[in-house]
Order: structure tokens, then C-alpha cells, then sequence
């Protein structure tokens, strides 16, 4: 949620995001692993976008709260539809009744985390808009394109007088041809594909290579240091070490989770929640065990991608004894279990469910046999270029409502 004049487009609640510093690192593999795509796996929120800030230019009016109340009113009529991952709102803005720009463009009235936080990598990186921040967006070559299409012109002419403060006639109408769960209008479908897979560029180049794989690459694929047919050896590189990096990250919270249960269950016994660094080793003893033996196998893999904070963070690993390591994963973690001077305790986030900080995370593929879970974008734009391509959209097959209200 936006606080003051300072404060980033959106601040996700605080429950449990053990990123271990690590967050840059993350990142830079997912961009390396498919460049500029975000979190973006259907194709609807880019319209929605590029109609937002073409109306918040108009207006003169910051894009943010824009986007999301013409995010909101296009959940109005899946909202009450069957559940589906691409529709969000639904607790939320149940019962709500006044769906005027106005009202939808107050804070606090759709959902925290809204799909639009996924689209601003992709909206720059595919050319629709210029900036850095979705506030700030302004209108690009592509998006100008967009918005010349006849389907988007009258899109934008009854959205327009709905900002205006009007109720055009049409405007439900659109509410449903512009759904999530609709059909993308082919000729924007075609714009959209273009702008993802055209042109010389390297992030057109290694998406393209990627979508002319049909599936993969997999996990077992990624154990390979040959690349697949099609993909360049830089970004197998890039590929086979973001694979083995969030392996080791993953590993490492493992640990971080056994200490966290140790000292629940000590809690829970009225006996002091604290663990020396020493007792906490033997604690954790199988978890730190695995953990050393995944940064020993797949060191070389993360050297080989020359990326600074993996590259630190495997050397933390293997040159630290398990009392110091302990001691460096606590202070990474500082939410879920924390450093107190001399002994391992609980931190704030404690206890609480697991949540993600990653706005582009997106959807996750139902196994690894055919995309690597790791790098979550490749089944991403697998999903993004099957629906760009006028099929179904495999991301929707097994429908379930994810929402934050």
C-alpha cells in the first residue's frame, strides 16, 4: 500500500519474506533466464495498462491508481464467475456497489497486491510505456500502436468518459470483453507476440529460442552443460546457474525452517526459545549437511554466471564452519529467526505463513519434468506465447482463486 511521498508504487506486508538478501541475485537470474517478461503469463493486464495510462495522461493524473481501478472494474463481472487464477477481488470487493472511477481509484478498495505490480517490466521492456515507476508511465511506440487499433479505440473511448465521471452506455459490455478471462482481440494478440518475440534484440532473441523449444527446459535438462538445440551457451549458462542458485537458496532456508520448528516447539514448552550457535548445528545437522553438498555440486555451475551476490553467498556456504554459517543465514534472515549476540531466536515473522515478496513470480508449473520450477518464468512464457498464439492458455487449465484481499 502507498505511504507518503517517498514510498515505492506498493509495500507488501512484512509476514514472512525470507529473502536473505538474495533478492538481486534472484532477479538477475529470472532476467537472464527470460529477459523483460516480469511476471506476466496471460496477456489481458498489458491492455489494461496501456488504457490506464493513456487515461492518466489525460486526466494529468498519477497512472497507479488509475491502473488499479480499471483492473478492478475488469474483475467486476469474473469476480462473481468460477474461480480462476486470473481473477482477483473477489472477497474484496464483494458486496461493493459503487463502481464509479472515483470510488475504484481510492486506496483500500481492491486487493493489495493487483496483477498490475507483474506488467511494469513488461510494459517497458516490450515498448508500451517509458518510465521507471507505474505512477510515472507514459504512453510508448507500441503502446501508441495499441491504442490505434480500432477494437482499442472504442476500449478507450467508453473508459475515458468513465474517468470523466460519465456511466457510458457499453461500459459492462466492455467490462466483459476486456475480462481476465477473455479472449485477447486478435489483432492485439498479434501486436503483443510481435513486440515478445521479434526483432534482434538479445531479450527478443532469448525469448524466441526459449518458445521454439515448445517445453523446457527442465530440471533434469538444466544437469547438462550442453545446451539445448537452439539455446545459446551464454544463456544455458545464465539457465544452468539461476537453476542451481535458487536450489542452494532454497537448501538454505531449509535450515533456517528446522531451526524455526526447534524453537517453536521450545516456545510452545515454556523452555527459553534460544539456541546457541552450537546446539543449533546439531539441530540442524541433516539440513546443513544437504546444504553444504548442493553448494558443492553445483558450485561451479553458479561461478560460472560471474554473478556477484550468488557468487558471495556460495563462498559464505563452503569456506564458513556451521556454528559461523548459522550465525551469517540468521542475519541474512532477520524476520523468521533472528541473531541475538550470542544465541540463534525467534524474529517477528515467526510462526506466520509463508508469503511471497515478488510481485512478478506469477504462476508455478505443475512439475519439473517439463520446466524447470526454479526459474518460474519459463513456464511463464510458455503460457504467454500459447495464448498469444490463439490456444488455450495452459496456466488456466487447473483453476483456482489467488488472491490478496
Amino acid at each position: 500500500m502507498p505511504w507518503g511521498i517517498l514510498a515505492p508504487d506498493t509495500v507488501i506486508s512484512q509476514r514472512r519474506q525470507q529473502n536473505l538478501g538474495l533478492a538481486a541475485a534472484v532477479r538477475h537470474f529470472n532476467d537472464r533466464a527470460v529477459p523483460g517478461l516480469g511476471g506476466m503469463w496471460f496477456p489481458m493486464p498489458l491492455l489494461w495498462s496501456v488504457l490506464a495510462v493513456s487515461i492518466a495522461e489525460e486526466l494529468g493524473r498519477p497512472a497507479l491508481p488509475v491502473g488499479n481501478a480499471v483492473e478492478a472494474l475488469m474483475m467486476r463481472a469474473a469476480k462473481d464467475g468460477p474461480a480462476d487464477r486470473r481473477v482477483r477481488g473477489a472477497r474484496k470487493m464483494h458486496g461493493l456497489s459503487d463502481w464509479s472511477f472515483q470510488n475504484l481509484t481510492r486506496r483500500g478498495t481492491y486487493v493489495v497486491q493487483p496483477i498490475r505490480m507483474a506488467m511494469v517490466q513488461p510494459l517497458v521492456a516490450l515498448g508500451f510505456v517509458r518510465g521507471s515507476r507505474y505512477g510515472a508511465f507514459r504512453i510508448h511506440d507500441a503502446g501508441r500502436q495499441m491504442l490505434a487499433l480500432p477494437v482499442m479505440q472504442a476500449c478507450r473511448a467508453l473508459l475515458a468518459g468513465w474517468a470523466h465521471g460519465g456511466r457510458p452506455h457499453g461500459l459492462a459490455d466492455l467490462g466483459t470483453r476486456l475480462s481476465p478471462v477473455a479472449p485477447v482481440p486478435e489483432e492485439v494478440r498479434k501486436l503483443i507476440r510481435a513486440r515478445l518475440l521479434d526483432g534482434d534484440d538479445p531479450g527478443a532473441t532469448r525469448r524466441r529460442n526459449l518458445v521454439a523449444l515448445g517445453t523446457g527446459p527442465s530440471t533434469a535438462q538444466l544437469g547438462s552443460p550442453d545446451p539445448l538445440p537452439g539455446i545459446d551457451p551464454a544463456h544455458w549458462i545464465d539457465l544452468r546457474a539461476g537453476a542451481a542458485f535458487i536450489d542452494l537458496r532454497d537448501a538454505a532456508l531449509k535450515v533456517l525452517d528446522r531451526i524455526e520448528q526447534v524453537l517453536l516447539q521450545r516456545r510452545d514448552a515454556s523452555r527459553p526459545a534460544r539456541l546457541s550457535p552450537q546446539d543449533a548445528a546439531r539441530e540442524a545437522g541433516t539440513e546443513l549437511e544437504n546444504l553444504r553438498r548442493i553448494a558443492e555440486a553445483f558450485g561451479p555451475r553458479i561461478d560460472a554466471a560471474a554473478e556477484p551476490v550468488s557468487r558471495a553467498f556460495l563462498t559464505q556456504i563452503l569456506a564458513l564452519s556451521p556454528d559461523r554459517l548459522l550465525q551469517v543465514l540468521a542475519e541474512r534472515d532477520g524476520t523468521v529467526v533472528i541473531w541475538r549476540s550470542d544465541h540463534l531466536a525467534l524474529g517477528p515473522a515467526a510462526g506466520d505463513p509463508v508469503a511471497s515478496d515478488d510481485a512478478d513470480a506469477g504462476i508455478q508449473p505443475v512439475n519439473d519434468s517439463a520446466f524447470a520450477p526454479q526459474l518460474f518464468r519459463l513456464y511463464n512464457l510458455h503460457c504467454l506465447a500459447a495464448e498469444l498464439q490463439g490456444q488455450v492458455n495452459p496456466g488456466c487449465r487447473d483453476a483456482m482463486a489467488q488472491e490478496t484481499a
